[in-house]
């Protein structure tokens, strides 16, 4: 009688669903037999560590590298006063018009802190500004010699680095008539005619305020 022995193959399939049983019953071993802090950054891969792996407040400023952190990385609303180091803040941390009154202490601002002709009359109260406010005030005047039944003119210009404010006007005698008396340019002009039989003069004055600019 003839004996046949037949060989056992295992197909790639059991195979497979070997391996995967054994390492489904030796994982949690492999996981036991790891010791306290004996995995090191080596053991990590790349980009495999999530939020979720992260206890709160476990990522201190010691951790973040210089410039890593840009806006898209900060929640809204969520940087605060507290947040911001003293004097730390320059101008070109700001937006534009990101600043408004609100933002400034009551009576913080001094005159080094207004630009060139930043204030103007829409910024001042009414009655606020008084005369202690303002510079001096000088006059100036010029006359001119008018003949008898004649028109006559003359005007006077402020000094430079002042603004006219007023002005008048007064002839030698009487019975000179006045015209028109009015600001001319950074001065004032004085228009009349003589009604006189003989010769008169005019005399036109400004007042003008130091410290201001001629428009």
């Amino acid at each position: 009688m003839t004996s046949k022995t037949r060989t056992f193959r295992p197909s790639p399939a059991l195979v497979i669903a070997c391996l995967a049983l054994f390492a489904a019953l030796t994982g949690s071993a492999f996981a036991a037999g790891i010791g306290k802090n004996t995995v090191r950054s080596p053991q990590i891969v790349d980009g495999t560590i999530r939020t979720v792996d992260l206890r709160d407040n476990a990522v201190a400023a010691g951790k973040i590298a210089p410039n890593a952190v840009d806006t898209t990385e900060i929640a809204e609303n969520g940087v605060e006063s507290s947040d911001v180091a003293p004097d730390s803040l320059t101008a070109q941390d700001l937006g534009a018009a990101s600043v408004t009154s609100s933002e400034v202490a009551d009576q913080s601002l001094t005159a080094n802190d207004l630009g060139p002709d930043s204030v103007g009359s829409s910024e001042l109260q009414a009655g606020s500004v008084r005369a202690s406010e303002l510079g001096p005030i000088i006059q100036v005047s010029n006359s001119t010699p008018i003949a008898a039944g004649a028109n006559g003119s003359v005007s006077v210009d402020c000094p430079a680095g002042t603004t006219v404010i007023s002005g008048g006007a007064q002839p030698a005698n009487f019975g000179v008539e006045m015209t028109s008396t009015l600001r001319s340019g950074n001065g004032w002009q004085y228009q009349a005619k003589n009604q006189n039989g003989a010769a008169s003069t005019l005399t036109v004055f400004a007042y003008c305020l130091s410290g201001g600019s001629s428009n």
